[in-house]
């Protein structure tokens, strides 16, 4: 008799369409209070100002290298290289689900950011879409590209490597989030829609992803992805970190508005 082989288990339909409607209605009540259905601002300025008093210091230098591991180009390069992986051990539709997931976000937050067009907390020197804030960016691409690979190395390492790994992606997540406010690029409501936004991205993607379930062989590229990602960072961080100090250095000369701006409501 043939034996089937065994399959990575995934949570159920149940308990996912449950966490998806949480999220979907933690981002629809922040973003009606972005777009000024309802005010944000009392929050956002409360967070504010206990993160003020941790601004400065070395912790500045901490915060720029947290921030440049949620930048655009990383991240396209997570992206690609975790994709990259499934392909080469053939698979093929768990390949095709991530990158239309990774794909597909920029698309999302930025017709969302042109929706709301709320603006930063500081007077940022940016263009087009990146002038607008809510909802983070940088959250929720990062959430989303490096939640998928903590779920991915959870599966794929034992013991101590898999809690070791899996919390370090975790925490990294959280530590950018913390970054966009350190740094005055975002208030804390465009920060938390941004894991929202993410989230809700991650119970599709295990959804789709549940629908083929696939033999435990798709992992075996993730160690070599890991290893890539981790190695290409310093030389990113070289390259970009000049830049990235001169932009943030030029937010903190900006005075930060009192008030959290928010979008009039639509008539």
């Amino acid at each position: 008799m043939r034996r089937r082989p065994r399959t990575v288990p995934t949570f159920g339909a149940r308990q996912l369409g449950w966490t998806a409607g949480v999220a979907i209605i933690v981002f629809a009540i922040l973003a009606a209070g972005a777009a000024g259905f309802w005010p944000l601002a009392p929050l956002d300025r409360l967070i504010d100002s206990l993160v003020d008093g941790a601004r400065g210091g070395p912790l500045y230098d901490l915060m720029l290298v947290v921030t440049a591991l949620g930048d655009g180009l990383f991240l396209t390069l997570a992206a690609v290289v975790t994709v990259a992986s499934f392909l080469f051990t053939g698979a093929r539709w768990r390949a095709m689900c991530y990158a239309l997931c990774f794909g597909s976000m920029p698309v999302v937050v930025h017709t969302i950011k042109l929706w709301i067009a709320r603006p930063r907390p500081t007077d940022i020197p940016y263009t087009g879409v990146d002038l607008f804030s809510f909802p983070s960016s940088h959250v929720a691409h990062s959430a989303l590209i490096y939640g998928a690979i903590a779920g991915l190395t959870f599966v794929t390492f034992r013991g101590w490597m898999r809690w070791g790994l899996t919390g370090s992606f975790l925490l990294l997540i959280v530590m950018i989030g913390a970054s966009r406010m350190y740094l005055g690029a975002h208030w804390f409501s465009d920060v938390l829609a941004g894991y929202a936004l993410a989230f809700l991205f991650l119970v599709m993607l295990a959804i789709a992803v549940a629908k083929h379930p696939e033999p435990p062989k798709f992992s075996r590229g993730i160690p070599i992805a890991l290893f890539v990602i981790a190695a290409a960072f310093p030389i990113y961080l070289m390259l970009s970190l000049p830049d990235s100090d001169a932009l943030y250095r030029a937010i903190e000369l900006h005075q930060r508005p009192g008030t959290p701006a928010e979008s009039p409501p639509s008539p």
